[in-house]
C-alpha cells in the first residue's frame, strides 16, 4: 500500500452512545451490523439526529479479538438502555488519515498511523475509524474510512 497523508489534529472531546462488546476480529462487520442500527433507533427514540457517522473505538486487540466500543456521536447527552451506554470520544492532540477503499484492508492505514505516532515518541496503540460514507451506497473501492489516534 502507497503511504497515506497522516495529519495532527486537535480533536474536541465528542458526546456518543455505543455499545461495548468483545468481538473476533473476523466477526466485526456482524458485530457492527447489529450494534449501529441499534445506536441509530435510540438516538432517534430520543428526537435526535446523530452528530456525526458511525465510529468502532478499539480498545485492545489481542490477535484474535478485539475490545471495541461502537456507536454515533451526539449532540447532547442521552441516556443509554440495555447495552447502550453514554461515551466520550476523546479530546486533544491525535493523528488522522483517510483510507481508500475495502474496510478489511483499513489496516494498512492503521500501521502507517502508529509508525508516525512511534516516530513522534508516543506508544499510542488504540484510537477509532470513523466510517465517513455508507457501503450500501458505494462501491467497496469507494469506501472513506477515517482513522484517529490520540497522542
Amino acid at each position: 500500500m502507497p503511504d497515506v497523508a497522516i495529519e495532527t489534529v486537535e480533536l474536541e472531546p465528542q458526546a456518543a452512545l455505543v455499545v461495548c462488546r468483545k468481538v473476533a476480529i473476523a466477526d466485526l462487520g456482524e458485530a457492527l451490523a447489529d450494534i449501529l442500527p441499534r445506536v441509530y433507533r435510540h438516538i432517534a427514540g430520543a428526537s435526535q439526529q446523530p452528530a456525526g457517522m458511525p465510529f468502532t473505538r478499539y480498545f485492545d486487540m489481542d490477535g484474535v479479538t478485539f475490545d471495541i466500543a461502537a456507536g454515533m456521536p451526539v449532540r447532547q447527552t442521552i441516556d443509554g438502555t440495555g447495552d447502550i451506554e453514554e461515551h466520550v470520544l476523546p479530546g486533544g492532540r491525535a493523528l488522522t488519515a483517510l483510507h481508500l477503499g475495502a474496510y478489511q484492508d483499513v489496516g494498512a492505514v492503521w500501521s502507517q498511523v502508529v509508525q508516525r505516532a512511534r516516530e513522534l515518541g508516543s506508544d499510542a496503540m488504540f484510537g477509532w475509524d470513523v466510517y465517513t460514507n455508507d457501503p450500501d451506497e458505494v462501491a467497496p473501492e469507494a469506501l472513506e474510512t477515517r482513522v484517529y489516534l490520540p497522542l
